[in-house]
């Protein structure tokens, strides 16, 4: 849709919306005034191939960029989908290829529109839009600064990705500081002066800083290469999930001396979370080949369509002869009937986005249904 078809429209629309105030009427001015003939005309192509995940030394929360004027009812809903199909205006989440989980959120209405934003000299931090289902916290982190060109940042000694040039990002609640499970990766060729940034919970434990509350104000900290500062940005998160699915379960397969129990599953319309263990079976302690071994078999999550679910994140630790792990899977739909999980070798450590057959371990698959879906 082009400006002149988007302009006929509104106007045909006119007649029959309540009147809008001045202030969005001054905020839809300025949006039209800024988007270019290519931007109007270029659909969201934004993908996640290419644009490796950078794990967070010190967690990270995560939220998406976007502008949604509105969501909020001045403007009726043949007005703000015809609105939404501008890339610029859409859900980033929308156009994020490999993590159905957040393309789920925008498609859904999951998101929440946050305003958040801090300056130091002729740099600005933005974030506009937020995902949170318990599992995980979701936000897109726009950079705007005079050493950055598409997605190129010049740190004045060298020229660098955006990705490369965060030092640090740091997420607290309440003043406490949460480490690990959080990562960030870029946003696609088409936003390329956005982060992805998430960090991930565990929902189903209780009493640990890792479990989340329904609403929260995170603080979020970032560092850039070469800015002697700090920034720091107050970004509120609202849980928009209630269909949630909780499983306690103690499902074991066994094949030669490797066990496999899946302990527990989460799953929202958004992320779902695993937690299983991997035992070798021995009266010996583990070798630290045994320990490689281990943590290098991962488990593939496909869906009852055959996706297989992208990895997120997830935290591990070896207890005796076991490795224990919770990991976080984009939630493919919110109508998945059930999940095969398929334990498999992956020695690069790299999650693929394919899986050879000779890379499964035989004998340890696992079905797990999920109820809701069967009303």
């Amino acid at each position: 849709m082009n400006q002149f078809e988007l302009d006929k429209m509104l106007k045909a629309e006119k007649d029959n919306e309540t009147p809008m105030s001045d202030f969005v009427r001054s905020r839809l001015e300025q949006t039209y005034s800024s988007l270019s003939e290519e931007k109007l005309n270029t659909g969201a192509r934004s993908e996640r191939s290419g644009n490796r995940r950078r794990i967070l030394g010190t967690g990270a929360v995560a939220a998406v960029l976007g502008v949604t004027l509105f969501a909020s009812g001045f403007a009726s809903p043949a007005m703000a989908d015809s609105i939404r199909q501008i890339p610029l205006i859409g859900s980033l989440f929308s156009s994020i290829e490999r993590d159905l989980g957040l393309q789920n959120a925008a498609n859904e209405g999951l998101t929440s529109q946050v305003n958040s934003n801090v300056s130091y000299k002729d740099v600005k931090l933005e974030v506009t839009e937020t995902v949170f289902d318990g599992s995980r916290a979701v936000y897109a982190l726009t950079v705007v600064a005079p050493n950055l060109h598409d997605g190129v940042y010049d740190t004045g000694k060298k020229s660098v990705k955006l990705s490369n040039a965060i030092d640090d990002i740091t997420f607290k609640v309440n003043g406490e500081e949460f480490n690990g499970g959080g990562q960030y990766w870029g946003a696609g060729k088409d936003h390329p002066n956005t982060i992805i940034v998430e960090q991930s919970f565990k929902p189903s434990a209780e009493g640990t800083k890792l479990a989340a509350p329904d609403a929260f104000d995170a603080e979020v900290e970032v560092k850039l290469a070469d800015i002697d500062h700090t920034f720091t940005l107050n970004v509120p998160f609202t849980k928009k999930t209630d269909d949630v699915i909780h499983l306690k379960l103690h499902a074991v397969k066994t094949a030669g001396d490797l066990l496999f129990t899946v302990n527990a599953v989460d799953v929202t319309p958004i992320t779902t979370t695993l937690e299983y263990s991997l035992e070798k079976v021995s009266e010996t302690p583990l070798s630290k080949q045994d320990e490689h071994d281990l943590i290098y078999t991962n488990v593939a999550v496909y869906d009852d369509q055959g996706h297989l679910l992208d990895r997120l994140g997830g935290q591990g630790i070896i207890q005796g002869n076991k490795f224990i792990k919770t990991v976080h899977y984009p939630s493919a739909s919110s109508q998945t009937k059930y999940l095969i999980l398929k334990p498999f070798k992956n020695n690069d450590g790299d999650f693929p986005k394919e899986i050879k057959k000779s890379q499964f371990v035989d004998g340890l698959d696992i079905r797990i249904d999920l109820p809701h879906t069967a009303q």
